[in-house]
This record gives C-alpha cells, structure tokens and sequence, in this order.
C-alpha cells in the first residue's frame, strides 16, 4: 500500500519518488540515504530526482509536508464537531492511533523527524500540527471534557505522546503488564485508558 496519497497527476513520475523516498527515508532517515539510491528506487534517474525536488532536503521536506497534510485532513474528516466534547476528543484519539498505526512507514518518518530531520521541516510540521490540536483540546476543555488543571497543550503531547510509545514499544508494554499479573490490552482498551488520564 501506498500510504501516501499522490500529491501529483496519477502518471507523474513525482509520485513514485516519494514512494520510494518515504520507504527509505522510514528505513534509514535523512542522513543514511542520499539520492542516487531513491532514484534507483524509484526507476528514475538521479538528475530527474533533482530536477523535481532540488535534491535529497527538498524531497524530505515534501515528504513531510505531505504527511503532515493527510494526517491533518484524515483527523479533521473523523472527527465530528457536533458530538459532545468527550467524545469528539475520544473519536480525536481513536484516529490519531489509526492513522499511525495504517502507516507505519510514515510513522517511522515521524520518528526520524525527531532523531535525525532537518530541524526547519521539525519546526515547521510542530507548529502546523500543535495549532490545530492545541486549539481543539481548549475547546474540549473549555467545554468541561478536559481536566481544568491540565495545560490544553500538554493534553494534547500527553495523549499523542503515549499513542506513540504505544505504537513502537509493544515489547516493553507487554513485559511491564506481565510483571504485575495484568492482562494485555488492546487499542481501544488504551484509547480509553488515555482518556481517563485527561478527562475531567
């Protein structure tokens, strides 16, 4: 599956390079892939990679911005803005999981945006995706679903943050529950889990 949705016209060869680039960039991060091996990749040659994206920085940071747009555009389409607070943030968390959890090489991407990206692109995706959840998290906690003591920002991190170390930490999470006895859980058993350490 590709899961990043084409940005281009369907028989433009932009699309296959940042297929190809997503995959080896979610393999390897920024500094461990250069552009003649995304080219091969992709079947293309490596000017035409250059021409197109100006090299191996343009070409992550458009792979950026085109996750970070279908990952806002997904959220805003599952979230329903007339159900009540409570449950908008609870159906918010639901597809944040999902999203992610559909798209693990976008995941890994986000990942290396961390450890290993262009700090610019970091910044800028930080910013684009934070206004929207921060804005949408006072909403909710202006509407009594959010603790009052809890920034909306940091219920907005807190929730994210822990969907992520769910997503990538499996392993740890299992052996953590088995020392005490507990059952695993599944996604939407944690969904509800996380709820309960933000809602009011």
């Amino acid at each position: 599956m590709n899961e990043l949705p084409d940005a281009f016209p369907p028989s433009d060869a932009r699309n296959a390079i940042m297929a190809a680039a997503l995959t080896l960039f979610a393999e390897h991060g920024f500094h461990g892939v250069g552009t003649r091996a995304i080219a091969e990749a992709a079947g293309i040659s490596q000017p035409l990679l250059n021409h197109h994206f100006g090299g191996k920085a343009g070409l992550w940071r458009q792979v950026g911005e085109q996750i970070t747009a279908d990952f806002l555009k997904v959220l805003g389409e599952a979230v329903d803005p007339a159900l009540p607070a409570d449950e908008a943030v609870l159906g918010m968390l639901r597809a944040y999981l999902a999203y992610w959890k559909a798209r693990p090489r976008a995941f890994r991407f986000n990942q290396w945006r961390r450890l290993d990206g262009l700090p610019e692109e970091r910044q800028a995706r930080s910013g684009q995706m934070t206004r929207h959840g921060v804005a949408f998290m006072q909403r909710a906690q202006a509407m009594g679903a959010i603790r009052p003591d809890l920034p909306p920002g940091l219920a907005l991190v807190t929730g994210g943050g822990l969907i992520q170390f769910w997503l990538e930490s499996q392993l740890e999470i299992r052996e953590a529950l088995a020392v005490s006895g507990d059952e695993d859980l599944d996604d939407e058993a944690f969904v509800q889990y996380l709820m309960k350490l933000i809602r009011a």
